[in-house]
């Protein structure tokens, strides 16, 4: 088989992912990649890669604003799964297709794979689907640090292929072609605060600076995303976990929350819904193998962004006025409104409540 290479190659790979439901396709190269964070190093996953295939799959907005609303959670949640889940499955089969071309290649995983090496693993993902995405010019970062794409906003989700093939770069999106209007409804949606509204951090990628809102602490979104809380401290809405934890503001406060969740997470009645994670790590997991189940609760400083300005504002409103989820002793949960939430929340009895504040 003769083997294709340059145009011909990117032509093949962006024409199989824009005809399975992409809707950017950029590549970038070991060269681009040059001067970036060690998340956009391809060679941890793949000791001769050159380049990365990225590509950009969209989220239902009709769920998302009905996950915004507390209406419907499951929906949202079922998307999401099966849109990870699709983002292997392309992602290994861009991975099949160059090595029937003579090529080697690796399809990834599109969440929740670490450098467990690193001592704060959980903030060092195998590689930064995010960072070879913007290098790429498959998508731009939004304000929250989360990236997207016009038409689409941040409610996307990421796939990554590495070869070893040289492939020809696409290059980043121009500032004044980003999605971001920098409306910032995504500092206002994560109910644990985790996003400065004034603040800017900077990385470097490929020798371009970027630049996007300073983390006030990311241990905030460790808490937060990951379900053990969800109340705003204003106590007026909520993210769908029924945690209710008043996170201190010194730089121990998160940390000290993560810690007292831990101890009483596993006596928590899940909630509904749960998908394997496992599906997503590998096209070839057994989708009846237990693995730890991803309840999705949270997410809203992505999500809640459509990249249209005033849709953002109709999220964050929607979001805000949704009221608090609570969750009964028998596993049940109810979204109330604020008040009569935390006066049915006094109720129960201490033990319950000690598993949620």
């Amino acid at each position: 088989m003769q083997e294709l290479k340059g145009e011909a190659l990117t032509e093949k790979i962006s024409s199989y992912l824009l005809e399975n439901g992409a809707v950017r396709v950029g590549f970038s190269t070991k060269e681009t990649l040059q001067e970036s964070p060690p998340g956009a190093d391809i060679t941890y996953l793949m000791e001769d890669g050159l380049s990365a295939i990225s590509f950009v799959l969209p989220i239902n907005k009709e769920y998302i604003r009905r996950f915004l609303a507390k209406e419907d959670r499951l929906a949202h949640q079922r998307d999401k799964m099966a849109t990870y889940i699709k983002a292997r499955d392309l992602s290994d089969g861009v991975a099949e297709m160059l090595r029937g071309d003579g090529y080697n290649a690796i399809g990834t995983a599109p969440n929740s794979t670490y450098r467990m090496e690193e001592k704060e693993w959980y903030f060092s993902p195998e590689i930064s689907h995010q960072y070879l995405a913007v290098a790429s010019g498959a998508a731009s970062f939004g304000w929250s640090g989360s990236v997207g794409i016009k038409g689409y906003g941040s409610a996307v989700l990421l796939g990554t292929t590495i070869t070893d093939a040289e492939l020809a770069p696409t290059y980043p999106i121009p500032a004044e072609d980003g999605f971001c209007s920098n409306c910032k409804a995504c500092v206002g949606a994560c109910p644990t605060e985790m996003f400065s509204g004034k603040e800017e951090t900077t990385v470097t990628l490929g020798g371009r600076e970027y630049t996007y809102a300073a983390r006030i602490d990311l241990f905030r979104c460790l808490v937060c995303c990951g379900g053990d809380t969800g109340l705003h401290k204003s106590k007026k809405w909520s993210s769908w976990s029924p945690g209710r934890y008043e996170i201190r503001e010194d730089r121990d406060g998160p940390r000290e929350t993560l810690r007292r969740a831990g101890e009483v997470r596993a006596k928590r009645i899940q909630l509904a819904g749960g998908g394997p994670s496992s599906q997503f790590f590998s096209a070839d997991t057994d989708p009846e193998k237990p693995s730890n189940p991803v309840i999705v609760t949270c997410g809203y400083c992505s999500f809640v962004c459509t990249g249209d300005r005033k849709e953002n504002a109709e999220n964050l409103k929607i979001l805000r006025e949704s009221g608090c989820v609570i969750q009964y002793p028998d596993g049940s949960i109810k979204v109330l409104p604020s008040d009569e939430a935390e006066e049915a929340f006094n109720q129960f009895p201490p033990e319950h409540r000690a598993l949620y504040c």
